[in-house]
């Protein structure tokens, strides 16, 4: 008798941001997410582990600034770090993605062209409050909320910024509709309800570019916008596995069958960042 194929299991933590070094948050991330890839490969099935480094954004080009240093040298070294790290907890990873790696770099501006040539694409200026720590827009109810504080506990910023956005209202009901059917989508059910409270009461497109910094992947044929950090960082689970872009030579195309519902993809994230993966 044949031994049953092996189920693919697509297992990540978050990518880390390198403002700064690791610390303990990171580590406990990604041993928990390493227990589950072990367990499943003892248990016959395939396993692709990925973890790696967010790059880009406002708080790396400021972290830089202050020590006198490029975005790229910070980045790189911090970048050694988390794979020192990696080796201290004896993480068994398949691949360490870095946005700033050209594999990366290229396939983002690729989903960007695909995302303007969509006609749902356009330019507007945000006003509004700017949550520096997570560099996450704040509407005036979530302001509010909060008490008008960032989650590390610091003031909201007011912000005025010319962005482009993706028309995200557009599919507004077809992400909840989808989350409502699929129970085990997010997890656990406290967190599933907290957004689908905020599908349910807070309709608005997601900018993908800034203007107000310069340490981004640039927007394809638009001068002086680079890539809004989150779109960026979140597209690493597909171009870790290169599908937006087969012509990437760093990626086995046996890769592509970890992301196309042969089996399940296991995000391990902290609350603070659940939304931009449960829903943009």
């Amino acid at each position: 008798m044949s031994s049953p194929t092996p189920t693919p299991y697509y297992i990540t933590t978050p990518i880390y941001y390198v403002n700064d070094q690791p610390h303990i948050g990171h580590c406990y991330t990604t041993i928990v997410a390493d227990a589950v890839a072990r367990f499943m490969r003892l248990a016959g099935h395939d396993v692709f582990f990925l973890t790696g480094t967010d790059e880009h954004g406002q708080k790396v080009e400021k972290s830089a600034a202050a020590r006198g240093i490029s975005p790229q040298q910070l980045a790189d070294e911090n970048a050694r770090h988390f794979v020192t790290a990696l080796g201290y907890v004896g993480a068994t990873n398949d691949d360490f993605i870095r946005t700033t790696q050209p594999r990366h770099e290229r396939q983002v501006q690729k989903v960007l062209t695909t995302l303007i040539d969509s006609g749902d694409f356009y330019l507007d200026t945000f006003e509004g409050w700017y949550d520096e720590g997570q560099e996450e827009y704040v509407t005036e109810n979530q302001a509010r909320e909060r008490d008008f504080k960032a989650f590390n506990g610091r003031p909201l910023v007011k912000a005025t910024e010319e962005n482009y956005f993706f028309r995200l209202t557009k599919y507004w009901d077809r992400v909840r509709e989808w989350i409502e059917a699929h129970p085990d989508f997010v997890q656990p059910d406290a967190r599933r309800n907290e957004v689908l409270g905020r599908l349910k009461d807070d309709p608005r497109d997601v900018p993908i570019s800034r203007t107000n910094f310069s340490w981004g992947i640039p927007v394809p044929g638009r001068e002086n916008h680079v890539t809004y950090v989150w779109i960026d960082a979140l597209l690493n689970y597909m171009t870790a596995l290169g599908l937006v872009d087969e012509s990437v030579a760093e990626v086995d195309a046996s890769r592509v069958h970890y992301w196309n519902g042969s089996g399940p993809v296991v995000h391990f994230i902290g609350k603070e960042i659940l939304w931009f993966h449960a829903v943009i």
